[in-house]
């Protein structure tokens, strides 16, 4: 049984593609000359060094490329930042603190003072409440009766 294994050593194999049918032959003894040849050590070090040559030389030409990209974006910011804060000082309304009447004034300060004086029973400035919402409304409808 074994002796018939051994005996393809001496015939040709036959390789058929199945989508061209077409039958390859080989010999054995080409087989064996194409599995046991190994390239040269020295043209391995060659092609590892051709290898290693190009991915440095790859990755610095995409660090430059992201250098570059990261100095056009910060410049780009830093002149769109200048730009808005330019924009949003000459668009800014200015901050014109009205001054409240004295009467609203007077008010705010006794509901204040109620408030601290009666920390737990806050119920108890309801007098100084509803006077201060009254003197508020009459302001808001003293504004927007001016045109």
């Amino acid at each position: 049984m074994g002796a018939s294994q051994s005996k393809g050593e001496s015939e040709p194999m036959v390789f058929v593609n199945e989508e061209n049918p077409v039958p390859v032959r080989v010999s054995s003894s080409f087989v064996n000359q194409i599995s046991h040849s190994q390239p040269e050590a020295a043209s391995q070090r060659d092609i590892e060094n051709q290898v290693r040559q190009r991915v440095q030389a790859e990755l610095t030409k995409i660090q430059t490329e992201q250098n570059k990209f990261v100095d056009y974006k910060s410049d780009a910011n830093a002149n769109v930042t200048e730009q808005d804060m330019d924009h949003l000082a000459k668009h800014a309304p200015s901050k014109h603190v009205k001054v409240l009447p004295e009467e609203i004034t007077k008010a705010q300060d006794a509901l204040v003072a109620c408030y601290k004086k009666n920390a737990e029973r806050s119920l108890d400035c309801w007098a100084e409440v509803q006077e201060f919402k009254e003197l508020v409304q009459k302001a808001q409808n003293a504004f927007l009766a001016t045109p």
